[in-house]
C-alpha cells in the first residue's frame, strides 16, 4: 500500500465523519458507557449552588499551539457543558488556566452562557484566571485558590503533568469531591491515587456528549471510531505491504 492509498483511505474517513454529522439528527441515538468524572459533575454543579459556593475548573498548561491543542480543546468542552447549568444556578465555576491563549476562549464561554441565560449583566470575566505560565507555579497557584475560596469541588480537565498533585492535594485536604480527565500518562499516574472518578486518555474527549447528551457530540464520537478504525486499517496494511514486499 502506497502513500497515495493511504491518503485515499484518511480522506475518505474525513468524508465519513463530515457525512455522520451531517445525518446527526436521524436515526438512532449513539450509546455509550458511563464515565463518573463527567456524569457527576453535573451533580456536583446542582450542590454548588445549594451551598452557594463553586466547582473549581482546572484546565492545565495547555494552549491553542503545540502538541496538547487537542487536550485543551477537550477541556474547554468540559466548560462549554456545564456553563449553562451552573449560569442558570447562579454558581458559576471558577476556572483557571495555566496558559493566556485559553483565558479568552473560556471567558466567551462563561459569557455566552450569561446570554443565553438572559443575565448578562451579571457576568465576571475575573471567574476565568489565568494564574502562571509555568507548570508547578499554575498547580501551585491552582492549589491555593482550591484552599483558601469557597470551592464546593474539584475538576481537572486538560493538559498536565505530574504537578497536578498539588491541586488534587488542596483538594483532599478540604475533603472535596474530586474528579479529573486527563490523557498524558504522568497525569494520570498522579491523579490515579487522588479520585475514583477519573477519565483517562481518549475517555477525555467524551466530555461534551457525557455530560450533554446531545446528538451532536455523540455523532461526533462516532464519527471518531470510524476514522480510527480506518487509520488503523492502513497503518495495517501498510505494514503487511512492507512485510510482504520484502519476503
Amino acid at each position: 500500500m502506497n502513500v497515495g492509498a493511504i491518503l485515499l483511505l484518511v480522506l475518505s474517513g474525513l468524508v465519513l465523519m463530515v457525512l455522520l454529522i451531517l445525518r446527526g439528527k436521524k436515526g438512532p441515538r449513539p450509546s455509550m458507557r458511563s464515565l463518573p468524572a463527567f456524569q457527576d459533575l453535573r451533580d456536583e454543579a446542582g450542590y454548588a449552588a445549594e451551598s452557594g459556593g463553586a466547582i473549581h475548573i482546572a484546565l492545565g498548561n495547555g494552549g491553542l499551539y503545540g502538541e496538547d491543542v487537542i487536550t485543551s480543546l477537550a477541556g474547554l468542552q468540559v466548560v462549554e457543558a456545564l456553563a449553562d447549568a451552573t449560569v442558570s444556578y447562579s454558581a458559576p465555576p471558577v476556572i483557571t488556566v495555566g496558559d493566556p491563549t485559553l483565558l479568552p476562549l473560556a471567558q466567551d464561554i462563561v459569557r455566552r452562557a450569561y446570554e443565553r441565560n438572559g443575565i448578562i449583566e451579571l457576568y465576571n470575566p475575573d471567574r476565568v484566571r489565568f494564574v502562571a505560565p509555568s507548570p508547578v507555579a499554575y498547580a501551585a497557584g491552582a492549589a491555593h485558590i482550591v484552599t483558601t475560596e469557597h470551592v464546593t469541588a474539584n475538576m481537572m480537565a486538560g493538559a498536565f503533568g505530574t504537578e497536578v498533585s498539588l491541586i488534587t492535594d488542596a483538594g483532599a485536604r478540604r475533603d472535596l469531591p474530586q474528579l479529573a480527565a486527563a490523557a498524558a500518562p504522568r497525569a494520570i499516574g498522579a491523579l490515579y491515587p487522588a479520585t475514583d472518578r477519573l477519565a483517562v486518555g481518549e475517555e477525555l474527549y467524551a466530555a461534551g456528549a457525557q455530560m450533554t447528551g446531545e446528538r451532536r457530540y455523540l455523532v461526533s464520537l462516532v464519527a471518531q471510531d470510524v476514522l480510527r478504525m480506518i487509520l488503523v486499517l492502513a497503518i495495517l496494511g501498510t505494514a503487511l505491504a512492507a512485510f510482504l514486499g520484502n519476503w
